[in-house]
Order: structure tokens, then sequence, then C-alpha cells
């Protein structure tokens, strides 16, 4: 496989971060100071506070389903990245696609894609600035104060590709005095991770909070059969700097800078089953290779460079401006930059020759977006926003694959794909709350946005020949059998673009629908023009200032999206359209007994209309070949409830748990439409069947008893741990493509002192629970992604 450069600065920005952050800690001892405010606040009593509709309120005065969790709870937790988030959010679901590229999925709504561009079904927003592809979301779990997860379609307020819902991270604020902290853990894999903040005021008008962490070794993974490799070590870093500048009572003026990078042993895949495609050709030794049997099992090929090579760096400007205690405007500029040099995927899950992948993306994210906000009358019986925002997207992506063993092409077969896409989007957006008497509110809002997307690009043979051979020869057959003679000179070269032109689109026709095609090959060259309108309508009660009962009906988009895949033929790199989910929702926020139970519970329908699906379709001109496709299916239903309970039995102790049941369906394909397996080639009906990687059931449950051992000092002691029922991979619930139910349990053990210092002990996954998250054809085997074994550790922190 190619080497890919690797970049020092990030690495560089993050070590000099840290050791500042160290050196200022220690330095700074005689504060005194306890940890930020959102610390401390009890999460257990409904009072934290959120930001679901762009302005601060009460967690139970929101008529949304949310799931927040403060810093110290995902600390507790061990999130450490998104990825890790049903750890604290039920129906909250993350797996890797072939590519690993990661698929986030809320109450079973996602968007299962090879590519990196593809926008996913649940949005993510650091600060309210968009991350709007997955690949970026690396390190953003920097320092943070809380994260909020809202279920169901949030398209009014956040935009589009929030059908499922959004994560948004609120990284903690500088502070009015001078505080630093720093903080680490090691686990019996020798993983090492430091993170640190220093926060304080620069002058009377300016704060300033500058954190890092950097994560190193702990390889986890190893080999099982044919070596003892092991896989894992991470090489991550991240940083950022945040100011609050309020040069006048009336202009706020914030920024955030900051950096992350990934130079650690991505993980890879393991063997699951062997599915040799052609039985005359097998590869040596690959006939009874064992499968990996505990999560650490994975078999790479002898010196298979794994290195992962991501950057990334973002901006945000924001501003507001109070015109007066009523009314404020907010402008909101950001832009994000992602590099992935080149991550090599051993995805066949073997150490032998068979099936090796090279994955780059780059992206270019700017975004911008105004607001006024403000309400009307002394008691502020109506509240509002009005603004408009505008994105521009830029990005080259593509993947380099190697089939040196796999028996469904000739050995050495490998190509190409790089595509140059755009997507800009612009809309006009606005909400009202109104309160009708005092504990009434009704809510409505609305967003009008306009997508264009583009794509530029082929499927080239990687230099050697034998792809473009074979296709070359394909495209030969049918201008033969067509009376169009043989191809011209240098068609189908080696290392040359080897799409084939079945449907010879152009200007007037980007898509080529009835021309008549001549099997040449052909650079893709398409654009996607469509526009929407997200729309949202709530009604609210608050039996008194602890209870609230709410119904809400809402509509939502996720953009069409081109295919970036091997696009054998022109016709598979037509785009599919954007998608519709409208929301159906009840819900209630209770507290008993003075506020030591809280109940939150929601009933939903979800109408899903044109769900995006990446399968399987014969291409008639090639001879019922098949080849991966992106389509559209016409309805598909969600039914289901959510509810979470905290309970406060005695002083000191705090129990927790949370539960989503969802039924998913695909309801019926279009006239005419069929999909194939790819596991056997045969078509198949999913209607009747749920989605992928929508488990009907998932819990999350943690217990936590804090009690007094000595002056000054509390011991901590708690249990958690999350429950997924039975899954698949892809639609048609094949058993092949399940990814079986699990329940993992941690433990845990501390003392905290008064005085500003921490220690715990702790053990995840404490039963070795084996179990993965998605499991997918590649090559002759099927491949999965497991979870991580039972790990041991420990954590200090100080604040000072």
């Amino acid at each position: 496989m190619p080497k890919f450069r690797t970049r020092p600065v990030p690495t560089l920005l993050c070590a000099v971060s840290l050791s500042a952050l160290s050196t200022a800690a220690f330095a700074q001892s005689d504060l005194g100071q306890a940890a930020d405010a959102v610390a401390q606040q009890d999460s257990g009593s409904g009072d934290i506070v959120v930001t679901a509709r762009k302005r601060e309120e009460r967690l139970s005065d929101v008529p949304v389903t949310i799931s927040a969790s403060t810093g110290e709870q995902l600390q507790s937790a061990g999130v450490t990245d998104v990825t890790q988030l049903g750890r604290i959010a039920p129906s909250f679901t993350s797996s890797a696609s072939v590519f690993g590229f990661q698929v986030f999925s809320i109450r079973g709504v996602n968007f299962n894609t090879q590519q990196a561009s593809a926008p996913p079904a649940v949005a993510v927003y650091v600060d309210q600035a968009p991350l709007p592809y997955s690949v970026m979301t690396g390190g953003m779990m920097l320092d943070v104060e809380r994260v909020e997860v809202l279920k169901g379609p949030q398209g009014t307020l956040f935009g589009q590709n929030a059908t499922g819902g959004l994560v948004n991270v609120i990284a903690a604020k500088p502070t009015r005095d001078l505080r630093a902290g720093i903080r680490f853990d090691v686990n019996h894999f020798g993983e090492v991770t430091a993170e640190g903040y220093v926060s304080g005021p620069v002058s009377d008008t300016l704060r300033a909070r500058v954190a890092g962490s950097t994560t190193q070794f702990g390889a986890w993974q190893k080999g099982y059969y044919l070596n003892n490799n092991k896989n894992g070590d991470q090489n991550r870093g991240a940083a950022r700097l945040l100011l609050d500048w309020t040069p006048t009572e009336r202009l706020t003026v914030g920024v955030n800078l900051n950096g992350n990078y990934d130079h650690g042993e991505a993980i890879q895949p393991q063997l699951g089953r062997i599915n040799i495609a052609n039985p005359a050709n097998p590869q040596p030794g690959l006939i009874g290779y064992p499968v990996g049997k505990k999560n650490r099992d994975t078999d790479i090929d002898a010196g298979f460079d794994t290195h992962a090579h991501n950057q990334m760096l973002q901006g945000s400007l924001r501003v507001d401006y109070e015109f007066s205690d009523a009314v404020t405007l907010t402008s909101l500029t950001s832009y994000a930059k992602f590099d992935q040099d080149g991550t090599n995927i051993n995805y066949d899950g073997v150490a032998l020759p068979n099936a090796y992948t090279g994955v780059f993306a780059h992206v270019k994210s700017f975004n911008q977006e105004a607001r006024v906000a403000g309400s009307i009358g002394a008691d502020k019986f109506l509240d509002y926003v009005v603004g408009a925002s505008y994105s521009n997207d830029k990005i080259n992506e593509g993947v380099t694959e190697l089939f040196n063993g796999y028996s469904g092409l000739p050995l050495g077969t490998d190509f190409r794909i790089n595509y140059d896409l755009r997507a800009r989007a612009s809309a006009i957006f606005g909400n009202v709350d109104l309160k009708i008497v005092p504990n009434l509110t009704i809510s409505a809002g609305l967003r009008k946005t306009w997508t264009r997307q583009s794509i530029y690009g082929c499927t080239f043979d990687a230099g050697n020949g034998i792809w473009s051979g074979i296709f070359g020869g394909v495209a030969q057959g049918i201008r033969d059998a067509q009376g169009l003679g043989p191809l011209p000179a240098g068609a189908y070269a080696p290392g040359t673009c080897s799409t084939i032109n079945d449907n010879v689109p152009n200007v007037a026709n980007p898509n080529g629908i009835g021309l008549v095609p001549d099997f040449l090959p052909i650079f893709a060259s398409g654009v996607q023009k469509e526009d929407n309108l997200s729309w949202r309508g709530s009604i609210s009660y608050k039996v008194d200032p602890d209870n609230m009962l709410y119904a809400t009906v809402s509509r939502g988009f996720k953009a069409g999206v081109f295919p970036v895949q091997p696009n054998v033929v022109n016709s598979g790199t037509a785009p599919v359209r954007q998608e519709e989910l409208t929301s159906y929702e009840v819900g209630a926020k209770l507290a008993f007994f003075d506020r030591n139970v809280r109940l939150n519970v929601s009933a939903f329908h979800y109408d899903y209309r044109d769900k995006q699906f990446y399968t399987y379709l014969p291409i008639p001109s090639l001879g019922g070949t098949l080849t991966s496709l992106i389509i559209n299916i016409p309805k598909s239903t969600v039914n289901g409830i959510d509810a979470d309970v905290v309970i406060k039995p005695i002083s000191g102790l705090a129990l927790r748990a949370a539960g989503t049941y969802i039924d998913t369906k695909v309801k019926r394909l279009a006239p005419g439409q069929t999909v194939y397996s790819g596991l056997t080639g045969l078509p198949f009906d999913p209607s009747g069947k749920q989605f992928n990687y929508a488990p009907p059931w998932s819990a999350t449950f943690d217990a936590e008893y804090r009690f007094p051992v000595a002056d000054r000092l509390t011991a901590v002691l708690g249990a958690g741990g999350q429950w997924y029922s039975k899954s698949y991979s892809d639609l048609g619930e094949e058993e092949a493509l399940a990814n079986r139910a699990y329940v993992t349990v941690d433990l845990r053990a501390g003392v905290e002192s008064s005085n500003g210092w921490r220690f715990n002990l702790w053990v995840r996954n404490v039963t070795d629970k084996d179990y993965w998250t998605s499991i997918y054809r590649s090559g002759d085997m099927l491949s999965r992604y497991a979870g991580r074994p039972r790990t041991f550790g420990a954590s200090a922190a100080f604040t000072f």
C-alpha cells in the first residue's frame, strides 16, 4: 500500500499547548478555585440549561426530547468521542462503514454509505457551529461543558440533514476568575490521556480559555491466527483557544480556534465469516481460516501500515449585539478544514493478501448564519427568532482498492476512485413561541432551503491495466453488439478513467436519460438542485414549574447526495434525491417527591418518505452485473417510545435509567423497484423489515453513591452500562449481517476532595462481553468492527 506523509504542525501545536497548560495549572495552585460551574450542576434536578432552541432554557421547559449530560458525567461514563454517546443517550448508535467512516443513528434514522461526503442524518454542532460530515467530528469532545442529543427532526432552527436529530457539544467557556485544571487517564493496555485547561481574564473586557489534550499508546487489538501483531496504538491530540470579548455592555464577540490530529493506528475489522465469491477460485489458506472470537482478535498482514493521517482545523466567530434588552442580533461565521491524507484498512480481516483499501478525503466547509432574536411584552409573552444562513462545502475524496487474492477478480486487480464534489445551501428561517395563557405556549417554525450539489470525477484503473482491461473488454463487447465499431485508441488505457458511458449526459440533460450511449470512458459531471420547506409546530402546557406536557409535529429533510463509489457505469453516478421525515410526538416532563424523582417520556410516529438507501442493483447494459448504487425507498415508518428517569431515594444516591423502543419498517418499494443482496446476488423485498443499525430496544443505566469519609473527602461508588438488542447492518434482516444483542457493565470507585482533586479506579465492560457494531461484505468474507474488550484504568484530576 502507498505511504502517506504526516504533518507535524498539529502535533507540535497540541504538545506545546498541553505543556503550557500543565505548567500553568501547577503554578496557580494558590487559587483554590472549584471546577467550572457546569460541573457543579445537579443534572438530576432537571435544572440543567440547554440551548435546543438557540437560547438558554431549563431542560424541563423545552418541548423536545433531549438527552443532556455534563462534562463530568461524560467522563464517568468513559465518553471521549462522539461515537461513544450511546453510553449516555439510548437510541443513539455509531457504526463503521466498510471504509471506517462513522454512521450516526438516532431512533433508527441514519444513512449508511461508503463515502466521507455523504451528509449524515444526524447533524453535529460545536457551540452551534456545524460539522457537516462525520469525518470531521474526531476531536470535538475536548474540554466539554455539556452535550445535548436532540431526537427527531431539527430542521427549522438547525437546518437540513437533521432528520434523525442532532448532537450539540457545548465547550467549557472562559471564566471570570483565573482557574486551571488537568486530568490524567491510563488503562491496562497502556493508553495514556492527558487533558488540561487554563481560563480567566486577560483584561477588564477580555476573557480567554485555552485547553489541550493528547492520547498516546494503548494497542488493544492483537493477531490470533497467522501472527501475533498488535494494533491500536494512539497518537492523537487536540487544542482549543476560546476568547470572549465584551467591549461594551451590549456587544459580545466570541472566537473559537481549534485543531486536532489523529496519527494513531486505525482500528481494523475482524473476520466474521468466510463467503467465497467464486468457489472455483478460492485463495490458498482462506478456506478454514478461523473467525475472530474475542473483541481483541484481528489478523493484519505483516508490515501493513494502519496509521491514520487525519488533521482538522476549525475557526468560528460569533458576534452578539443587543439593540435593547429585548432584541439581539447574532452573526455566526465558521470555517472548517479536514484532511485525511490516507488511512489504510485491511478490510478483509485476515493476514492473507486478499483485499485492502487506502482512503483519502479533503473537506473545506464554510458556514454563515445571521439571526435576530427577541421577545415582546413585559412578561415576554412572545419569543421569536428570524434569520438566514449560507453554507459552501468543497470535497475531494476517494479510495485506492487492491484485490490481490479476491476470487471474483484477477489477482492484482486494483482501481482508484477520485471525485470532486460541491454542496451549497442557502436558507431563511423563523420561529415563534407564543404564551396563550401563562402556562400554555404554542410554537411554530419554518425554514426554506435551497441546495445545489455537483460532482466531477471518475473510477480509474490504478496503473497495471487489469481493471481497465476488464471493463474495456466489456465496453467493446457492447459496442460490437450495438454496431458502434472498435474503441478509439487510448480508450481504457492503464491508469485512465474506466467508467463506462452508458447514458451520455450533457448540459441539457445531466442524467442522460433516454439518450444513446457510446460506452466510452467518461468523467461524471452532474448537478442537482433542490429546495424544501421544513416546519415545526408544538403546544406545551406547564402544569406547574416542574411538570410539562407537550405535543409536536415537525418535518425535516436530508439533502440528496451524489454517490462516491466504484462507479462502473456513468448512470451509477446519478444523484439520489432528498429524503423527508414527518414526526408526530407527544411527551411529558414530570417531577415528583420534591424533585427527587424526575421522569421524561415521549411517544412518536415517523412518516418517512424517500429514505436514502445504499444497495446493489443489476446493470442491464452489462448483462445484469451487480453494482453498488444509492436509491430512494418511497415509504417507511418508525414508531417508538423514549423514557428516562432519575431517582434520588436517599441523600448521596442517584439512580438514572433511560430506554428507547423503536419499531422501524420499510413499508414498500416503488412499482417495479427491486433491490439485490450483496451477499447472494439475489433479489429480495425489504418490505416489512427493520432498518439497518436500528436495534428495537436500547437502554442506559447508572447508579452513583456519594458519602463523606473524612474531612473534605467524599467517596464515590458507581456502576453503569448500556444494552442494545439485535440489529442488522443492512436491510432485509439477513442473519449473516446481524449485530447480536449485548449488554456491557462498567464499575467505578474513587475519592474527591473539596480542595480540588479527585482520583478514580474504573473497569469498563467488566464481563468482557464480545460484540460488534457493524458487519459487511468485503471480498471473500464478511468483516466486522468489534467493540472494546474489558478495560481497567485509573483517572486523576486537579483543579486550581
